[in-house]
């Protein structure tokens, strides 16, 4: 598996921003598997920079997922 980048807020105790990863770690695939919408952030690092202006241009689809994962709360017992 190619390197991926997780690019969405920090969410305490799943994954913290920009952090890249080789492998989804479990933590993150539970929540995941609980709002799949995270899934979307987790991209190839080739991608970075693509995202990365989305976040800061406030538009695209990267951005729509980043907003919506501020208000995931990851459910009791999952972090």
């Amino acid at each position: 598996m190619n390197k991926i980048i997780y690019v969405g807020p920090t969410i305490v105790g799943v994954a913290a921003k920009n952090t890249v990863y080789d492998e989804i770690p479990e933590a993150l695939q539970t929540a995941i598997s609980n709002a799949p919408y995270l899934g979307g952030l987790c991209i190839p690092i080739s991608e970075l920079s693509r995202a990365m202006i989305q976040i800061k241009n406030h538009n695209g689809a990267i951005y729509t997922l980043y907003k919506r994962a501020l208000t995931y709360s990851a459910p009791k017992g999952e972090n």
